[in-house]
């Protein structure tokens, strides 16, 4: 069984730290926070108030009350900016500055056995995730041979 890997470049991590951090996002984008967890990710939009996208995002949980949202890189800057006129009323604070953690997408028949020698664990379901210490896995496809990896 064959695996392909790939540094997704022109991806970013959008990070979200605190206690109020799914609060503010249950409140200002399309996807139901109270759904996400450790072991799933969540798709989602963040809209102007007058309904214009400003970001789609794949939203995963780092680390207790760390949560991070995967967008293009090239719009990562903006959508911060507007996110922040929103959450200086939220115990959260956001971070595009980040580049500590790496975007990889791991893909083909081989990838959760690969993904499962490397890190021991790999998830089984369309938007199942699964974390350690210095990353995060997530199952993108229904077939099990789609992955996006974020590193620490």
């Amino acid at each position: 069984m064959t695996c392909q890997y790939s540094l997704l470049q022109q991806e970013a991590l959008l990070h979200i730290e605190g206690p109020d951090s799914l609060t503010f996002l249950q409140g200002q984008t399309t996807c139901d926070t109270r759904n996400l967890d450790p072991e799933r990710a969540l798709t989602g939009i963040y809209c102007t108030p007058q309904g214009r996208v400003v970001c789609d995002f794949l939203l995963s949980q780092l680390a207790e009350d760390h949560y991070a949202l995967r967008m293009r890189r090239n719009i990562r800057a903006s959508s911060s900016a507007t996110f922040g006129k929103y959450i200086i009323f939220s115990k959260a604070e956001l971070d595009d500055q980040r580049d500590d953690w790496q975007v990889v997408a791991c893909w083909g028949p081989g990838a959760a056995p690969v993904l499962c020698e490397i890190f021991g664990i790999a998830p089984t379901t369309r938007f199942g995730a699964c974390a350690g210490d210095d990353f995060v896995l997530v199952q993108v496809d229904e077939g099990g041979q789609q992955f996006e990896c974020y590193l620490d």
